[in-house]
């Protein structure tokens, strides 16, 4: 396998268009990382940087100690599964599996053991022999895969792979990812805009914002240390809750964190953190959303919105007044740039 690394990579298109500026971070072999962001953050253009369908502007990539940034994708060692699952119509599942390998002119008994090693562990054996019009989005999904698989890459790129499936199907898929990577002991790099995907798949995550790299770190490091307000409210379902430092709502929580420090831009807190007490900040309930196992409370402190996450110990009613409190250790801080800073 492979670590990656990257220094200073950048994309300028002609004309001046910057997509990307600046990456620099380290893949270490057999990571997960998720690339995360809006669309048009550069999050796939680096995917398809590092997979040699984009050339670099500036900077070095490295696969493995070696510099690849003129290497000929072809001979990078990589494998990329597409959005799109880019599968061949006319071909069967074997047929797509076996089209690489045949190509290099692998044996046809070393062929037949790899597809039928990777057919079994992604479930494909009983379609083998079926056309990719006769599956359905999952099982098409899972030969692209496998025709990745069967290749035994140093590193795996997937790109979005699971943005056309259903919920169920995503959430079913997902574990099969991340169950495959530990399984194949391989380097996993993965482009999406969905933070669920990011945080329930990665090792760590990359979430990048106009071209450059917000935050790197483990999805815990992001969601409880946020760097920025962006990743603050990018992070989260719902996201974090983030007040002009200027408004009622975050003058009356600072009420409750003496030692919150000078020269505020932006008050930040999770709304799993907001709690019902004896004693706090009055809040109107605006709307209440049952969840099953949870509540989202929606609140309004004068002019200024918030979500709570409530749980069952609470009956919550539209247009009720309640107290809230908090932890003071709860409390973000970022300065009018939007960048966290620390309690004094």
């Amino acid at each position: 396998m492979a670590d990656l690394k990257l220094n200073g990579v950048g994309k300028t298109y002609a004309g001046g268009v910057s997509a990307v500026a600046d990456a620099t971070f380290e893949i270490a072999d057999a990571e997960f990382i998720v690339l995360v962001g809006p669309s048009g953050c550069g999050k796939s253009t680096i995917l398809r940087m590092i997979a040699g369908l984009e050339e670099i502007t500036e900077g070095d990539l490295q696969i493995g100690g070696r510099v690849v940034n003129a290497v000929e994708p072809g001979d990078r060692d990589i494998a990329m599964v597409f959005q799109n699952y880019a599968l061949y119509p006319h071909m069967t599942v074997r047929g797509n599996m076996s089209y690489g390998l045949r190509n290099q002119g692998m044996p046809k008994a070393e062929i037949d053991t790899r597809i039928a090693e990777a057919a079994r562990f992604l479930q494909l054996e009983p379609y083998l022999d079926r056309k990719p019009r006769a599956l359905s989005g999952g099982q098409r999904q899972r030969v692209a895969m496998g025709r990745a698989i069967v290749r035994e890459p140093s590193v795996f790129l997937f790109d979005e792979p699971l943005s056309n499936l259903d919920a169920k199907l995503r959430t079913q898929l997902r574990a099969e990812l991340k169950d495959l990577h530990k399984r194949l002991g391989a380097t996993f790099v993965y482009v999406t805009h969905d933070q669920i995907e990011a945080m329930s798949l990665a090792d760590r995550i990359v979430i990048m914002s106009s071209g450059k790299i917000e935050q790197i770190g483990t999805p815990m490091d992001l969601y409880t240390n946020p760097a920025s307000t962006f990743v603050a409210e990018f992070i989260g379902a719902p996201p974090m809750n983030v007040l002009q430092a200027s408004g009622q709502a975050a003058r009356e929580l600072l009420s409750l964190a003496p030692d919150a420090p000078a020269d505020l831009g932006f008050v930040g807190v999770r709304p799993e953190f907001l709690k019902v007490g004896d004693t706090g900040v009055k809040a109107h309930v605006t709307l209440v959303e049952p969840l099953g196992a949870e509540t989202l409370v929606h609140l309004a402190l004068g002019p200024d919105k918030m979500i709570m996450r409530g749980g069952q110990d609470h009956v919550f009613e539209a247009g009720s007044e309640i107290t809230l409190t908090l932890a003071p250790s709860d409390l973000r801080f970022f300065d009018p740039s939007g960048r966290r800073i620390s309690a004094a």
